[in-house]
């Protein structure tokens, strides 16, 4: 096997089943980079706005947490009023 074609410098293969397994390997590689983006910032959703803010956080990171916390409690409070129906 060549590994030129592994390469992200190298150019495309001529053969159609290689073009459609190069593009499926870039694609694969580019959600686990999205899924490791995703997990690095998880930690945050723990902590509030505040807190956030006293580390001087992005405003993204602010806004993105304080979303996550309102969906949650939103959640929580639709699940307590189906229990006490």
């Amino acid at each position: 096997m060549n590994n030129a074609s592994c390469c992200p410098e190298a150019t495309l293969p001529s053969n159609p089943v290689a073009q459609l397994w190069h593009a499926m390997a870039a694609r694969w590689a580019s959600h686990l980079e999205d899924v490791r983006k995703a997990r690095e910032f998880d930690f945050v959703t723990d902590l509030s706005a505040d807190t956030l803010r006293d580390i001087g956080a992005p405003e993204q990171w602010i806004s993105r947490a304080a979303g996550r916390r309102e969906t949650h409690q939103q959640h929580l409070w639709e699940l307590r009023q189906w229990r006490d129906g």
